[in-house]
């Protein structure tokens, strides 16, 4: 059987109030294709925190950076590739926030990874890109039981 797939794609600058358009646009989609509310929430919001990631890092502030989002959904998971003419993220230096210390930063990754069931990064030709999975649903765990 095959499964329905979906794709969409649009370009947006840079610039965080036209990400926020973009956010509105991804959860508008998720709804549409049937995902709950929750996990379309989860999804965007980790799309903000990437978007402003790259917003911040990537381009270093600057608003005219093109940021290319392209999503495709199917019976299973939405995929977000965020690409990005940026620097690229290196994820080998990453460390997770010690969340028993207060910080005012560092914590973007860490947020995007609890809401997302996936999350990867690539070089590409022109930058980066930053890839977002969400599942419709969590795989079952299997239960084991004693004999």
């Amino acid at each position: 059987m095959r499964e329905s797939m979906t794709e969409h794609g649009a370009t947006y600058a840079s610039d965080p109030l036209r990400l926020r358009d973009a956010r509105r646009w991804l959860s508008r989609l998720m709804l549409a294709a049937g995902f709950p509310p929750g996990a379309a929430h989860d999804l965007a919001v980790a799309f903000s925190e990437a978007a402003a990631n790259v917003h911040r890092h990537a381009y270093g502030g600057r608003r005219d950076g093109r940021v290319g989002v392209r999503v495709t959904i199917d019976d299973a998971c939405a995929v977000l590739t965020l690409e990005h003419d940026g620097a690229p993220f290196d994820p080998s230096g990453y460390r997770p926030p010690d969340l028993k210390r207060a910080s005012e930063s560092g914590y973007g990754l860490y947020l995007i990874s609890s809401l997302v069931d996936e999350v990867s990064f690539q070089r590409t030709p022109t930058g980066g890109a930053i890839v977002l999975v969400k599942h419709r649903a969590r795989p079952a765990v299997l239960a084991q039981t004693k004999t």
